[in-house]
């Protein structure tokens, strides 16, 4: 059998027997490419190498077919950053090899990326844990099926990558449940996604001063029923929300830009909601630093130190250790957290940067989609 013939009936028993996978890879690019040693994804096509293809079983070719599918449903394409090509590669097949061995039952080639400890685990959080000689130690393992970055392009161009990939997904997902063949990890990963389409600000607007407002006030028209309706309305008028809590994940995993985004909402609901007080704690695998604002005060920046890994512990106890009083907590995170404390007695919010993350095991989560 000559790889394209392989290659059309792997991707031909995708669309019947993983109709999830097999729709993306109906909508993607798929070519040969001699200059490439396996088979790779940019988040747009994909391409594979016919002496690679020659190599493997048709069931193996079938697996990597699916695994260059899900670093495009994961947009793994656009999340890697600044972070080293190899070592993210690597801590991308562990992110997807367990979805696709234990829930989808694919065969992988031999030498495959699969450790149980990673199970769950974003490939952000799993690069930050990765040993020191990983490019050593795994550099056969992630060599069947790569991610590489997408040509430079503008923000508003990359969200629109975005956006296409989030249509197909839905399209996909929505197929394959109609005939029962979707898989629950796919399927959980497709529920976190749409509940991130939700206005998170709504969300914690709601959390911090609850569904029922103090009062109305025409000083400040609802810009909302404005712009949608043209209808002059009064807006939400808060009297106050009592102290609330803010942590502020300040980890290697979170960007700049992600903390510019936070501060600015930080800002949003001291002037709408005006709680009594703010006291802002970054962490990162430690405490890093520890601010209090009062009523009306402006949050002029997030101060960051360490930029190191993630435990969140220490945050929560220092809240503890200083009788810190909380009416309300917001964590701002990208949830690559692996040691959750016990549930407080206060209402915690968790307001995750990364939209396919698994919800906090405690409080209410919510998405960040901006």
């Amino acid at each position: 059998m000559d790889a394209q013939t392989k290659v059309s009936r792997s991707i031909t028993k995708l669309v019947i027997s993983h109709p999830f996978f097999g729709s993306i890879a109906l909508s993607v690019k798929v070519d040969s490419d001699q200059t490439i040693g396996t088979m790779c994804t940019d988040g747009v096509s994909i391409l594979w190498s016919p002496d690679f293809v020659d190599s493997l079983s048709e069931a193996e070719v079938t697996g990597v077919f699916a695994h260059e599918v899900l670093h495009i449903v994961m947009k793994h394409s656009l999340r890697r950053g600044n972070r080293d090509p190899e070592l993210w590669n690597i801590a991308c097949d562990f992110a997807i090899n367990e979805i696709l061995l234990i829930d989808g039952g694919f065969s992988l080639p031999e030498g495959r990326l699969h450790d149980p400890q990673y199970e769950g685990m974003t490939a952000e959080a799993i690069y930050d844990r990765l040993p020191e000689d990983a490019k050593e130690q795994f550099s056969g393992g992630s060599a069947f099926g790569e991610v590489t970055d997408l040509k430079e392009m503008s923000e508003a161009e990359c969200k629109q990558v975005e956006a296409d990939i989030d249509s197909k997904v839905m399209m996909a997902a929505s197929a394959a449940k109609a005939v029962g063949k979707l898989p629950a990890a796919i399927d959980e990963m497709v529920q976190r996604m749409k509940q991130s389409q939700v206005d998170w600000r709504d969300v914690l607007r709601r959390f911090v001063g609850g569904d029922q407002p103090d009062d109305y006030t025409m000083r400040r028209p609802n810009k909302k029923m404005y712009h949608t309706a043209r209808i002059i309305a009064p807006s939400v008028d808060r009297i106050g929300a009592g102290d609330i809590v803010l942590l502020v994940d300040s980890s290697g995993s979170v960007s700049d830009r992600e903390l510019e985004y936070f501060l600015g909402e930080m800002n949003a609901i001291s002037e709408d909601i005006k709680p009594s007080s703010i006291t802002v704690i970054t962490f990162d695998a430690r405490v890093q630093t520890v601010s209090r604002y009062e009523q009306g005060e402006v949050i002029e920046s997030i101060k960051v130190n360490g930029r190191g890994g993630t435990v969140i512990t220490p945050a929560f106890q220092y809240v503890q250790d200083h009788a810190i009083n909380v009416d309300n907590m917001v964590v701002f995170t990208d949830m690559g957290i692996f040691d959750y404390p016990p549930s407080p007695e206060y209402p915690v919010l968790w307001v995750s940067s990364y939209e396919n993350a698994k919800p906090a095991p405690f409080g209410e989560t919510t998405y960040l989609k901006y």
